[in-house]
């Protein structure tokens, strides 16, 4: 569930972020934009897969979509939030639904955030670093020249 095996196994003392989304690309596209930083990043690809990382590995903040097969994400919130081991994890909500609608799904919710797709790389990197520290990796020894 980690990173792929090209990269090394992430230290324990890193931060753990999870990403719950249907859309295979976007957990994956986030897990490569923080490669460079310490960082562990895991992929939940529906909703009740989600809560279930979410449960077993206890990241340090969750990033959901709304829309999922299995699981609306407003429901995994209200899940997360209802569990004593999993309340006090940051949630931001990552999603392409867009309007009032939405927009008054989200307030309802105990979250840290709120972003539509797409949204810009530096966007969502600030709101991450409001809630873990990302500290740049530190080259690998074989990396080194």
């Amino acid at each position: 569930m980690n990173s792929t095996d090209d990269e090394s196994p992430a230290d324990s003392s890193w931060p753990t972020l999870l990403c719950i989304d249907d859309d295979p690309q976007i957990p994956e596209a986030i897990r490569l934009r923080l490669r460079d930083y310490e960082v562990e990043v895991l992929c939940g690809f529906h909703g009740t897969h989600g809560f279930w990382l979410a449960m077993s590995e206890r990241p340090d903040l969750v990033i959901t979509d709304l829309r999922m097969p299995q699981g609306h994400g407003a429901y995994i919130v209200e899940c997360l939030r209802n569990n004593s081991e999993t309340r006090d994890i940051p949630v931001i909500v990552l999603t392409g639904q867009r309007g009032p609608e939405a927009t008054q799904k989200v307030c309802q919710l105990d979250v840290q955030a709120f972003l539509t797709k797409p949204v810009l790389f530096e966007q969502l990197l600030a709101v991450i670093q409001q809630h873990i520290p990302l500290r740049p990796r530190k080259p690998e020894p074989a990396e080194m020249l």
